[in-house]
C-alpha cells in the first residue's frame, strides 16, 4: 500500500519548487523603460521670435507620422532594410500626441505670450492660426543620428493663405543608448518647432502690416 504520507509531501515539494519557479520567471521578467519627447527643461526663445508671440491664439495638430513608426515600442534602424522594435523601450503616450505636445511647447517658447493649445483642446477652437504637421521620416540609427523629416501648414483662420514648410534636422548620437535616441528625437523635433514658430511669427507680421 502507498506511503500516503510520502505522496503528500512529494506534492507539497513540487507545489513549492513550481511556486519558486514561478516566482522567479515574474522576478526576472524584463523591465520596461518609457521615454518622452517633452523634458522637463526647454531651450529658451531665440532673437528671432522672441517679441512676436503678442495675443496670437495657435492650435497644434492633426500630427501625422509614418506607420512603421506609428507604434508605443522605439523603431531603430539596423541597416538599409533591417529595423528593430525594442519591446522593452517605449513611449509614454501615442508617438503623434509626443510630436504635438513638443511642437506646442516649443511655440510657447519661441513665441512669448501666444497661446497655444492642442488641437483636441477646447481652447483651440478659435484659434487664430492652425499648425498641421506630416512627418515624413523619424529615423534613429544607434550610434550614428537621429533624422526627422516634416512638412508642415500654418493656416490663418481668416482668408489668408497658409503657408507651408519642409523642415529638416539630423541630431548626432553621442552612443548608442536609448535614452539618448530619445533625447536626441526631442531635440529634433525642437528644430522643428523653431522653423514653424518662425513661419507663425511671418504670418503675424504680414497681417499686422496689411492692417
Amino acid at each position: 500500500m502507498p506511503d500516503t504520507t510520502s505522496i503528500g509531501s512529494a506534492v507539497v515539494r513540487t507545489a513549492a519548487l513550481l511556486a519558486c519557479v514561478l516566482l522567479g520567471a515574474c522576478s526576472s521578467a524584463p523591465k520596461e523603460n518609457f521615454y518622452t519627447l517633452n523634458p522637463a527643461a526647454v531651450p529658451p526663445p531665440t532673437a528671432a521670435t522672441a517679441n512676436n508671440g503678442g495675443a496670437l491664439s495657435i492650435a497644434v495638430g492633426p500630427v501625422r507620422v509614418p506607420e512603421i513608426v506609428d507604434r508605443p515600442q522605439l523603431v531603430v534602424r539596423r541597416g538599409p532594410t533591417q529595423i528593430d522594435l525594442l519591446e522593452q523601450h517605449r513611449w509614454a503616450q501615442p508617438l503623434r500626441a509626443e510630436i504635438a505636445q513638443a511642437i506646442a511647447s516649443g511655440l510657447r517658447t519661441q513665441l512669448p505670450g501666444a497661446r497655444v493649445a492642442l488641437d483636441r483642446d477646447a481652447a483651440a477652437q478659435n484659434a487664430d492660426v492652425r499648425v498641421t504637421v506630416d512627418i515624413s521620416r523619424f529615423d534613429a540609427v544607434p550610434g550614428d543620428a537621429v533624422t526627422v523629416q516634416a512638412l508642415w501648414s500654418v493656416r490663418p483662420t481668416n482668408d489668408r493663405p497658409p503657408l507651408t514648410g519642409q523642415s529638416t534636422s539630423r541630431e548626432p548620437l553621442a552612443g548608442s543608448d536609448n535614452e539618448e535616441i530619445a533625447r536626441a528625437f526631442a531635440r529634433a523635433v525642437a528644430s522643428v518647432s523653431r522653423d514653424i514658430a518662425s513661419s507663425v511669427a511671418a504670418a503675424r507680421n504680414s497681417a499686422t502690416a496689411a492692417k
